[in-house]
C-alpha cells in the first residue's frame, strides 16, 4: 500500500524543477544556434525572469509527478476501511471510475490546452517566432497539467462525499484510518495554490505585446485560471475533514456501543458502567474536535486564494 513520504514528494518536485530548467537550457540553446546570441538572452531572461515559467512550470510538473504516483491512496485507504458490500450502496464506484479515467483526464486537460494556445497567441510573448513557440509549449502544458489536478482534486473529493452516509460498523478512529486521505488532498492542493499564484502572477505581470486585434483586452483571460481553481482548491481543501469528522463520530459511536455490550458482564453498577462510557464517549469527542478542527494554520490558504484573485485585478 503506498504511503506519504515527505521525503519522496520532495524529490518529486525537485525532478519537476529539474525537467523545467532542462526545457529552458534546451530551448535556449536551439535558439543560440539558429538566432544567436540576442534572442538566446532575450528568451532565458523571459522564460527565468519575466514569466517565472521555469519556477511555474517546474511546480506543476512535480505536482502532477505527485498526484500521478500516488493516485490510488485514496481508493486504496477507502476501500480497506468499508466492505465492498457497503461501498456499492453508494456513488463511491461512479467518481472512483471517473477519477481513473484516463481518457476523460486527457480530452479534459486537451481543451485547457487548447484555450491556453489561444490565449497566448493573442496575448503575443514579446520574441522572435521562435522564441514564441518555445514559449507558448510550456504555458499551454502549465494550463493542460493544471486542470488534471483540479479534475482530480474534484473527484477525490466526491469520493469522500460518497462516503457521509455509508454505515460504519467498527472503529476507525482509534487508529485514524482515513486521516491519510485529509493529509494528502491537503498536499495536492496546497502545491496546486502555490503554482496557480506563481503562474498568474508571472503571466499576468509579465511583458506581453498584446499586438492581435483585440490589444490588451486579452490580458484579462490570464487570470482564468485562478478563477477556474478557486472553488476547487478551497472546497477540496478543507472538505475533506468534515467528511472525517462524520466518519470517526460514527466510529465512536460504535465503540460506544462495543464497550456498552462489554460492560454487561462485568460486576460494575448501572452508574459506574454509565460514567465510564461518557467519559470515553467524551474524551473521544473533544480529541476528534481538536484534531478535525479548522486552525489558524489553514487561514493562509484562504488568504493566498483571495490575494491571488485580487492582486492582479487591483494592479501592482
Amino acid at each position: 500500500m503506498q504511503q506519504i513520504s515527505p521525503f519522496r514528494f520532495m524529490h518529486t518536485m525537485f525532478l519537476g524543477l529539474g525537467i523545467s530548467l532542462i526545457y529552458g537550457l534546451a530551448s535556449a540553446s536551439l535558439i543560440y544556434a539558429l538566432e544567436g546570441q540576442d534572442e538566446f538572452q532575450n528568451f532565458l531572461f523571459a522564460y527565468n525572469i519575466s514569466f517565472k515559467t521555469l519556477v511555474s512550470l517546474g511546480l506543476i510538473l512535480g505536482t502532477t509527478f505527485i498526484l500521478f504516483g500516488s493516485q490510488n491512496l485514496i481508493s486504496e485507504r477507502i476501500e480497506k476501511a468499508f466492505p465492498d458490500d457497503e461501498l456499492e450502496g453508494t456513488n463511491y464506484l461512479f467518481y472512483k471510475n471517473r477519477f481513473n479515467s484516463l481518457w476523460r483526464s486527457v480530452t479534459f486537460s486537451a481543451s485547457f490546452i487548447v484555450a491556453g494556445f489561444i490565449i497566448f497567441t493573442y496575448c503575443r510573448f514579446p520574441l522572435s517566432s521562435l522564441a514564441e513557440s518555445l514559449m507558448i509549449i510550456p504555458a499551454c502544458v502549465q494550463y493542460g497539467l493544471g486542470v488534471y489536478i483540479g479534475r482530480k482534486l474534484c473527484y477525490a473529493g466526491l469520493m469522500l462525499h460518497s462516503l457521509v452516509d455509508v454505515p460504519v460498523t467498527r472503529n476507525l478512529f482509534k487508529e485514524r484510518e482515513l486521516d491519510e486521505l485529509n493529509s494528502y488532498v491537503h498536499i495536492i492542493s496546497t502545491l496546486t495554490i502555490v503554482f496557480v499564484y506563481i503562474h498568474v502572477m508571472g503571466y499576468y505581470s509579465g511583458p506581453f505585446s498584446y499586438k492581435s486585434i483585440f490589444g490588451q483586452s486579452t490580458k484579462i483571460l490570464l487570470i482564468l485560471p485562478a478563477f477556474i481553481a478557486t472553488p476547487v482548491l478551497l472546497i477540496f481543501n478543507f472538505y475533506p475533514r468534515i467528511v472525517l469528522r462524520r466518519l470517526y463520530s460514527k466510529s465512536i459511536d460504535v465503540e460506544v456501543k462495543r464497550l456498552r455490550e462489554k460492560l454487561k458482564s462485568e460486576k460494575l453498577s448501572h452508574f459506574e458502567k454509565e460514567s465510564y462510557l461518557l467519559e470515553v464517549d467524551r474524551m473521544s469527542r473533544e480529541e476528534l474536535r481538536y484534531s478535525m478542527q479548522l486552525t489558524l494554520s489553514d487561514l493562509p490558504i484562504g488568504i493566498t486564494i483571495l490575494i491571488m484573485i485580487l492582486e492582479p485585478l487591483l494592479g501592482k
